[in-house]
């Protein structure tokens, strides 16, 4: 399902069920008068269970939009630690060091191409993982060999352990999702809020079903979206390795004898 849809289908069925309670809500009281209607306290009702919805939500859709935001940035930052690392092992320019850097070529392209489409899954990808080990073993074997490049090795570490541990960050970010219990107790409140609204249609007027209708579509809009932001790697909205990907073609072009190439 697309997030246009998820956005569509909310509201919609939404809608639908304030259809079907405020008809029900409607018969009931015309054939039994079980209902003690009274028109101040469900004004009342609506009127504070529309603005309490409206707070929590609103706050909860700012917070997941900042998580998100925070996401974006990290993917950000790991292709710049990236490039930092390739920097320093050019920088060194000994072979072990120039293998070191086809091994990061390597690491950079199984992020794009293996680890960014398992993610959804709550993980990484075993490959990266290898990718990663390899781009270690290959940076253990340079032997610096004056104070130059012993200054060189040191931030070539400092670099590569900065590299790993954005990884980690990325990964680990994957289950910083809001809890199953935030949408069960958000559906039930809006099964809630959809109930007084039923039966504040006891008496309907146009303009009276027109606001309540705007008011549950905005409700359900707002959960629809924090749905879809609070999944950054799912869906048409999702947190893009657009930077990674960049920094990868800009490595592949930056030396092609590294890749064996011409």
């Amino acid at each position: 399902m697309t997030d246009t849809q998820l956005l569509v289908l909310m509201p919609a069925l939404s809608c639908f069920v304030l259809l079907l309670v405020a008809l029900g809500v409607r018969y009931i009281n015309a054939k039994w008068g079980w209902l003690d209607y009274d028109s101040d306290i469900v004004d009342t009702a609506t009127q504070n269970t529309m603005s309490g919805a409206y707070v929590v939500l609103g706050f909860v859709l700012a917070l997941v939009m900042t998580t998100a935001s925070d996401l974006d940035d990290k993917v950000s930052q790991e292709a710049q630690a990236i490039k930092s690392l390739n920097g320093l092992l050019i920088l060194d320019g000994s072979p072990p060091a120039l293998e070191a850097r086809a091994a990061l070529l390597a690491y950079t392209k199984s992020i794009v191409t293996d680890e960014w489409t398992v993610l959804r899954d709550g993980h990484g990808s075993p490959a990266t993982s290898k990718a990663l080990s390899d781009l270690f073993r290959q940076i253990d074997r340079i032997e610096p060999e004056s104070p130059k490049s012993v200054v060189i090795f040191s931030k070539t570490l400092e670099a590569a352990d900065r590299v790993a541990q954005i990884r980690n960050d990325r990964i680990l970010s994957v289950t910083s999702a809001l809890p199953d219990i935030f949408y069960t107790v958000s559906l039930l409140s809006i099964l809630g809020v959809i109930l007084i609204c039923g039966l504040r249609l006891i008496e309907a007027t146009p303009v009276r079903a027109i606001t309540l209708v705007v008011q549950l579509v905005m409700l359900t809009l707002m959960l629809g979206a924090i749905a879809i932001i609070d999944l950054p790697y799912l869906g048409d909205t999702a947190t893009s390795a657009e930077n990674l990907q960049d920094v990868y073609h800009a490595l592949e072009r930056q030396d092609p004898v590294l890749l064996g190439k011409p």
